[in-house]
């Protein structure tokens, strides 16, 4: 069993990890966090999700620290600043764009903080409503350029799975799943992992100080570089098997019991 005495650093995934069904932090969650920040440790939000997209949660919990956003192409400050940006290159992202006229999918792109849409579609609509986005573009023939942060593709899980073998086979880049229906392509060698590495390095921070939770694809190479790497019991089986350990369901505390217990925090919720 690996110690969780010496952890500086938390990073945590949002959706079905931190926030649950509701897309809520429960208040057990936010009490425990903001007692380890009160404490010194620091708290790294780590999402798919684009800044604007998750600063509310980041609101919740007081937390002023970086985060790491459209699932480690961007690290951004506490005010939405770039400090690290990854980005595909421009020609592969043309041809990679091409492919939803060969495959049954939406396409979702993302340049910087401009959020563009192949088409508007149910996920897009329910989206751009829940979270009250409004700077967003239609038709990516409306987009000047196309060095994109993240490209998610939305459709069937088969017919993602046939266009993420070819994408793999063709293009260099860096593809997974953040959910059934979500196909996320990013620039080689980008992840959650490597910007907490990056994060980390800049820190002085130890991957043996570092604790991160997770529970879909996007979250492996995150809990696989963290000295602690913790799988929600709502994950993936295959991000079970790369965890040190698994912790309750999003819907029932899991990361902030996790912490409370692991680092004999006693707090009394």
């Amino acid at each position: 069993m690996k110690s969780l005495e010496k952890i500086k650093l938390i990073a945590t995934d949002l959706d079905g990890t931190l926030l649950n069904s509701e897309s809520e932090i429960s208040d057990y969650n936010k009490k425990v966090f903001q007692y380890l920040m009160n404490n010194g440790i620091e708290i790294i939000l780590s999402t798919g999700r684009p800044f604007n997209g998750m600063q509310r949660y980041k609101d919740m919990i007081n937390n002023d620290n970086y985060s790491i956003v459209f699932n480690g192409a961007i690290i951004a400050d506490t005010n939405g600043k770039f400090i690290y940006n990854k980005v595909i290159d421009e020609a592969s992202s043309r041809k990679i764009a091409d492919l939803i006229d060969k495959y049954k999918v939406y396409l979702h792109v993302y340049s910087g903080n401009k959020y563009i849409v192949s088409e508007p579609d149910f996920y897009y609509e329910r989206y751009i409503e829940k979270e009250n986005i409004t700077d967003t573009i239609i038709g990516l023939e409306n987009v000047d350029n196309f060095e994109f942060s993240k490209m998610v593709f939305i459709g069937e899980r088969e017919e993602l799975l046939r266009l993420q073998s070819y994408i793999m086979a063709n293009f260099n880049v860096h593809t997974s799943f953040s959910h059934t229906n979500f196909l996320e392509v990013l620039a080689k060698g980008i992840n959650k992992g490597s910007a907490l590495k990056w994060l980390c390095d800049n820190k002085g921070i130890k991957r043996e100080e570092i604790a991160a939770f997770g529970d879909n694809y996007n979250d492996i190479e995150m809990i696989e570089y963290a000295g602690v790497g913790v799988a929600m019991s709502n994950a993936e089986e295959d991000v079970k098997k790369k965890a040190d350990y698994v912790c309750l369901s999003n819907d029932e505390n899991g990361v902030g019991d996790f912490l409370n217990k692991f680092l004999n925090l006693n707090i009394i919720i």
